[in-house]
Order: C-alpha cells, then structure tokens, then sequence
C-alpha cells in the first residue's frame, strides 16, 4: 500500500471528531454560561446573535461575499477577526426566512466552538498574511467550503480557484456543526419537553413549535427524529410518533 504524503497524515490527526453527546454537552454547558450572562432562565426562541456575543465573543457583520457562478453562499467565518459574515446578497432571502438565518448563524458558531484553534488565530498561514479579507468558512447548499476572497477578484484566481482540491466539510464536520446548531436553537430538555405535549402526527402541529423556536420545519423534523419522537415515511409523508409507532403499523399491514 502506498504511503500518504506527511501533510495528508497530519491533516487525518488533526481532524477532530465528536460524539453526538459530546456536542450536545458543549451546547448544554455554552447555554448554561448564556443563562448566567444574561441573569435569568432561558427562554425560546433562543436569541442566537447575543449567544454569540456573549458567550462565544463574535461578532456578526452583512457585507457582499463573492460568489462562483452557481454557487450559493449564506455566510462566513473571519476566524482572525472572530466575525460571521452574513452575504449581503442573500439578506432578503434570510429575511423572508428567518429560521434560515439563525440555523445559518449556529452553523459558523459551530465552527467555531468546535473547529477553530483558537490558539494559531495569532499565527495566520500563508494566504491569510497575504489577504485578511479571507473568508475561512463559507455556508453553500453543497456544502462548507473555504474561499480565498481577494482571489476571486481576478480571471486566473478564479481558475486557481476551481482547480484547487474542495475543501467542503467533512461528513464529520458537517454532522457535528449542524448537531451543534440545533442543539443551540432548540435546547434538548426544552424541545423533549415541548414536543411531548402535542400530538407530533400533525404537521400543523409541527409547524407551530418550529414557529416558537423560530427554526425551519425541516430543521425542528430532524432534532424530532434524534430523540425518536417523530418519524416521517418517506414514501406516504406520514408522520410517527416514533420510529417504534411506525414498524408497528407497517407489521400489522402485513
């Protein structure tokens, strides 16, 4: 078997793994912090922007990022500068749906809180002493990828840019920013509870609790499904109360 090159080994023993409890007892502990910073309980919807800058110190600003032909870009972490960016050109999108721009904003804390090493933030590489506009991660429907801004602003940048290896996230890191987000936005004692008290079969039902954290339908769907207390067929789009309820019905059919 051939041997990786040095970098893609280290790179493999660098990359941080977590366990869904793990993420959920970061978020847990970030809440509890948020909770005594702000001198009172927690309440839903959980105000995301003063999380942010409360307990993890960033800052949010809207500016213009570029964006490839075709691509999709909601948002950047300026790690450097502990700043999201939110894209100014999808601002009314995110506007028209605000569960969007939270879950889009619990995404780049996610990133942070988990992924960043804060102790080379002072140690910049390469291409970040050469650009400090660089936007390290940038929220796309195809995923997490990482841009050199400046370098988009010319014809052969923007071939670099195509040429060079995607650096979209892991499916790792994927699972563990969007576990992080939605651990965030909908705290599990709260959710576990609040769900329990309705019938979870309705999707009426379901859009009013997504209303109340303020999250997308798909979004409070999936958290549902991590604790088993909802399970949708794919095939019917009938809802469950859980992944149990369903295999029930589908052996008494039969």
């Amino acid at each position: 078997m051939e041997e990786a090159p040095r970098g893609d080994q280290e790179k493999e023993e660098a990359m941080k793994f977590y366990r869904n409890e793990q993420i959920e007892q970061i978020a847990e502990q970030r809440l509890l912090e948020f909770e005594r910073k702000l001198a009172r309980p927690l309440s839903i919807p959980v105000n995301i922007e003063l999380f942010g800058e409360l307990v993890l110190e960033l800052s949010i600003l809207w500016d213009e990022i570029e964006e490839l032909p075709g691509e999709e870009v909601l948002a950047g972490l300026r790690a450097p500068d502990r700043l999201i960016v939110m894209n100014e050109r999808r601002k009314r999108e995110m506007e028209q749906k605000p569960g969007r721009r939270r879950l889009t904003q619990g995404h780049e804390m996610g990133h942070w809180d988990l992924f960043v090493d804060k102790s080379k933030l002072d140690h910049p590489m390469l291409f970040e002493a050469a650009a400090p506009g660089i936007v390290a991660y940038r929220s796309s429907r195809g995923g997490q990828v990482q841009i050199i801004e400046t370098l988009l602003s010319c014809e052969e940048g923007i071939d670099l840019l195509r040429q060079m290896k995607s650096r979209a996230d892991t499916a790792d890191e994927a699972r563990s920013v969007n576990r992080y987000a939605a651990a965030i936005l909908m705290p599990r004692a709260i959710i576990i509870d609040e769900a329990k008290k309705i019938d979870r079969t309705h999707w009426p039902n379901l859009y009013r609790l997504a209303e109340r954290f303020d999250v997308t339908i798909s979004a409070l769907r999936v958290r549902l499904e991590q604790f088993n207390l909802v399970y949708l067929d794919q095939e019917t789009k009938r809802l469950y109360p859980s992944r149990e309820n369903a295999q029930g019905q589908t052996r008494l059919l039969f």
